[in-house]
């Protein structure tokens, strides 16, 4: 039964899309199962396995759970350029890197014009890759959406923020069931970032992987010890003056992940109060 859902899940999309049978197998059995053995060996070599990069640090959104929010102190804003994005994209395939990439840290990604041209490079390079764009899915329509599955985009999270339910998303997951899941804000616990979301001030004893397992780099090029580090305050290099393996193989990125993974959160100032659950975010 299950294997049957899924199959009907598959169908659907696959016709909704206009894809002939072999291109759109190929490809989908190729990134949702075959990838993940590639990606295990990855981890075990390199310990990464997911990607956030921030092209674009605009969001249309102020929730009163996010640091763009008016309440907080705001960071300087602007957008990686291309070059960049093609040099990280460049040193992510010296790997053949098969994990996830997500044009995403803080901003909406559906704001950058350039996101099809950034992720059809993308796709070029990293044909192993799991690419998922996070958005809020204010300007996401079926025409959008076709577009960036066209290039290579294969999954869309969408989160809606609005406190009722959106007809658009709701269509659009119903289509392309495969594509696209739409949750609700509601429906995740809220995470006290770097402690300064809500002030909880709770002491958090135990291991983060993320570091471990997870490259961040803002629109800046900066490489951030964790996606919590709206501020960069813990920067470990900045990759348009290092190369990124020379930043995630260093001795301070090293020793950061030591102390985490010991549970020892209360040495790292961004991470003292930080009650993220610290798994591996794949």
């Amino acid at each position: 039964m299950i294997l049957l859902e899924k199959f009907k899940t598959w169908e659907a999309t696959r016709k909704n899309l206009g894809y002939k049978l072999s291109k759109f197998y190929l490809h989908n059995l190729k990134i949702r199962f075959f990838r993940k053995f590639k990606l295990k060996n990855q981890q075990k070599r390199y310990g990464l396995v997911s990607t956030n990069l921030e092209t674009y640090a605009y969001c249309n959104r102020k929730c009163s759970f996010c640091f763009n929010n008016e309440r907080f102190p705001q960071r300087s804003k602007g957008e990686l350029s291309t070059y960049f994005w093609q040099q990280i994209i460049d040193q992510l395939a010296e790997i053949n890197f098969a994990g996830r990439i997500s044009p995403h840290f803080y901003g909406e990604p559906l704001l950058d014009k350039r996101l099809p041209e950034l992720l059809a490079y993308a796709r070029q390079k990293l044909p192993w890759a799991h690419i998922v764009v996070v958005t809020n899915g204010d300007f996401l329509n079926e025409t959008k959406l076709r577009q960036l599955i066209e290039v290579g985009v294969d999954h869309f999270a969408v989160t809606n923020y609005d406190d009722c339910e959106r007809p658009i998303l709701q269509e659009l997951q119903k289509k392309f069931p495969l594509h696209i899941h739409v949750r609700s804000y509601k429906d995740y616990p809220k995470t006290d970032r770097t402690g300064e979301i809500f002030h909880k001030n709770k002491l958090v004893q135990k291991p983060c992987l993320r570091p471990t397992s997870q490259l961040v780099i803002n629109w800046q090029g900066q490489v951030l010890l964790c996606c919590m580090d709206y501020y960069a305050k813990e920067v470990m290099g900045n990759i348009k003056t290092n190369k990124l393996w020379e930043i995630w193989n260093s001795p301070k990125f090293q020793k950061y992940r030591r102390i985490l993974q010991q549970g020892q959160r209360q040495k790292i100032g961004i991470c003292k109060h930080c009650d993220d659950p610290g798994v591996i975010p794949w």
